[in-house]
């Protein structure tokens, strides 16, 4: 495969073409690097990834962030020679990134007051910083190149400047932020000027035989920002100031573009850098939602990128270069869901992972052999219970699964069905050929009872039975039965809408729906191209074709917002495509009866009396979303029964998938 040549970056030779970006992890306390820190990197680097991205790594006390790795201080170097050490030893080259936010800082974790270009608040902090004297300009230039000199005396292979994101370096180029009338803002090489300075200056500090790369921008994806045009212009610039490489990146956190959500085709970002690759003559790596080797692969044969970057990919699976290489075990794919690693940044919780529970946990947590093989039994094939079999199996545990229905994967089938979440059915993959893989016998359309378990003679039995959708909360009139569906049913496809359609509960499962539906009719991927391709239609009507459906969808939600249990980095896109799709959202409802007519609701009134409107919505079907109640029975039959006896997953109570695997895991490594 192109993607196991190896290429030279600069003076750096890599094995291969796959780098592991800086990803913000929040494991840093105070920013010293520490022993949890050192084995994720290095349990990465054995997985086969020719180079490391830390970071980011502050270089100055303005423009850090809370739990960042610290590079602005001298005292810092002998962890960061640990660091470098132990990434090395595990077989991959390593580089910081070095890190200056500008207005994305935020005062509260900062212990100088955030500085920018020009004093305009970003929409991340709402706060507006303070704008940058000439001396404070020399200032944030010396920081960089003193905190790459910094990094090379701690070991590292190489540096990278961030120009990305919205971040300080963005802030000047962009006429959005840069409203100076100085050598450093108005013209395109103005706004330029204060990027190009700082690749010089680092240049200078570590010589002409180290490595500098540069984290760049593609497409600022912001109302007047700078297109992957001015992005290409501006490299050229870098380039000639000492820049050996580019890493390809989207927009900014400002973007209200998805930028690594499912909702971004894999590789769908490769474009940005094939723009910058046409105008330079060093290395140019592409990044976003590449979580697939063949995709990874087509990238660099189409001539797009001669590197990707593959950073949530490798949080999932950090073996997934060997597995490549060799052809070896199946990759546990990344499913952009955001919701342990980027929702984790947001919300300062150490970064962890949905489909791989022992991130994070390398230097916690060890899977041993178990000193006595056991007999277990495993109730339930959806993730906990797959989870839990295959942890226990690869520990030697005899294990057995009896999954009531004809396949595995439980509520998985329905996660995955949604806009944006396709993704999820690629851990169903994996954990049907891993469990193949170790002997876990799985016994199909197998209904449990607390009889044939105990019969069974198990060691252990660990119930993973789930959760099923909660009952409305509403009386339905008998004639309106057959208009009443769940919304596993609609996502499932065992149940086909009507043409008006109410979903009753506006959390994540009930706003999914609603996409789901008002998804039905609108034009496919190979349908655009095609209608593009041809000139077939106008602009105008293509775009009318992708966002209206057949049908007519409306969310009924008791609270004041919908989605208000999706992650940060999500909900907005959630919001937004439902807008797209003309689905109509009430709130601070209730539906009080369904009718043959449809759905009567009680809609809270901004009168002065406070009486609750009454409104008939006109319905053909009525989708109730309104939660998931555990399914546990077997284990409250068998409390006193079995002397090992677990439950975990949704049976404990309905969660998130997170919450599932880890769960099994758990159990899994303790039996």
């Amino acid at each position: 495969m192109f993607l196991f040549q190896p290429i030279q970056v600069g003076s750096l030779e890599l094995k291969n073409r796959i780098i592991m970006p800086a990803l913000h992890h929040n494991y840093s306390p105070e920013g010293l690097v520490n022993e949890k820190l050192i084995r994720y990197y290095e349990t990465r680097a054995r997985g086969g990834v020719a180079l490391i991205i830390v970071g980011g790594c502050s270089i100055d006390l303005a423009g850090g962030g809370p739990l960042m790795i610290g590079l602005h201080d001298d005292k810092y170097i002998p962890g960061l020679q640990q660091l470098t050490g132990a990434v090395k030893e595990a077989g991959a080259k390593i580089a910081a990134q070095l890190y200056q936010a500008g207005r994305y800082a935020h005062r509260d974790f900062t212990e100088e007051e955030p500085v920018a270009p020009s004093a305009i608040a970003s929409r991340l902090t709402r706060a507006k910083p303070r704008e940058m004297t000439l001396s404070d300009i020399e200032k944030v230039i010396e920081s960089f190149a003193a905190g790459a000199l910094r990094a090379k005396n701690a070991g590292f292979d190489a540096v990278e400047v961030i120009a990305s994101a919205g971040y300080l370096i963005c802030q000047f180029f962009s006429p959005v932020t840069n409203q100076r009338e100085d050598a450093y803002g108005g013209s395109f090489t103005n706004r330029c000027r204060f990027g190009v300075e700082v690749i010089q200056r680092v240049r200078e500090r570590v010589g002409a035989d180290f490595t500098v790369l540069v984290r760049l921008s593609g497409h600022d994806f912001i109302p007047g920002g700078s297109t992957n045009n001015e992005a290409a212009r501006f490299a050229t610039l870098l380039e000639e100031a000492g820049a050996d490489a580019f890493n390809v990146t989207g927009g900014w956190h400002e973007s209200r573009i998805p930028q690594i959500t499912g909702h971004l085709p894999r590789g769908g970002y490769a474009y940005l850098a094939r723009g910058i690759k046409e105008a330079v003559s060093v290395p140019v790596i592409a990044g976003n939602r590449i979580n697939d080797p063949a995709v990874a692969e087509k990238i660099l044969v189409d001539g797009s990128a001669d590197l990707v970057s593959m950073g949530r990919a490798l949080i999932a699976d950090p073996d997934l270069p060997r597995k490549t290489s060799s052809g070896k075990g199946s990759i546990r794919r990344c499913i952009a869901c955001n919701q342990g690693c980027l929702d984790a940044v947001f919300t300062l919780q150490e970064v962890h992972c949905t489909v791989n529970p022992f991130a994070g946990l390398e230097s916690e947590v060890e899977i041993v052999p178990a000193p006595k093989p056991k007999k277990v039994l495993v109730v339930g094939g959806g993730p906990a219970g797959l989870e839990a079999a295959l942890t226990a199996a690869r520990r030697g545990h005899r294990v057995t699964l009896w999954e009531k229905g004809p396949r595995l994967g439980g509520q998985l089938h329905y996660a995955a069905r949604p806009p944006g979440k396709e993704e999820f059915i690629t851990l169903l993959d994996y954990y049907e050929h891993e469990i193949a893989a170790a002997n876990v016998a799985v016994i199909f359309n197998h209904t449990a009872t607390a009889e044939n378990i105990l019969e069974f003679g198990a060691d252990a039995v660990i119930i993973a039975t789930g959760a099923c959708p909660a009952p409305p909360p509403f009386p339905i009139e008998e004639e309106a039965a057959d208009k009443v569906v769940y919304a596993p049913d609609i996502l499932e496809g065992t149940a086909i809408p009507g043409k008006r359609v109410v979903v009753a509960g506006g959390g994540s499962v009930g706003c999914e729906t609603a996409l789901t539906v008002a998804s039905m009719g609108t034009l496919d991927a190979a349908t655009l191209k095609f209608l593009m391709e041809y000139e077939a239609e106008t602009p105008e009507n293509l775009q009318r074709l992708l966002n209206r459906g057949t049908r007519e969808v409306t969310i009924v939600e008791v609270l004041g917002k919908i989605g208000q249990d999706f992650g940060v980095s999500t909900r907005w896109i959630v919001r937004n495509n439902l807008r797209r799709l003309g689905v109509r959202a009430i709130t601070k409802a209730k539906i009080s009866k369904v009718n043959r007519d449809g759905v009567i609701i009680e809609k809270e009134s901004a009168g002065k009396d406070g009486a609750p409107e009454t409104v008939l919505l006109p319905a053909d079907t009525v989708v109730v979303a309104v939660g998931a109640r555990a399914v546990n029975n077997l284990y409250e039959q068998l409390k006193d029964k079995v002397e090992s006896l677990y439950l975990v997953g949704d049976a404990v109570s309905p969660r998130k998938l997170t919450e599932a695997i880890r769960e099994g895991f758990t159990v899994g490594r303790e039996l």
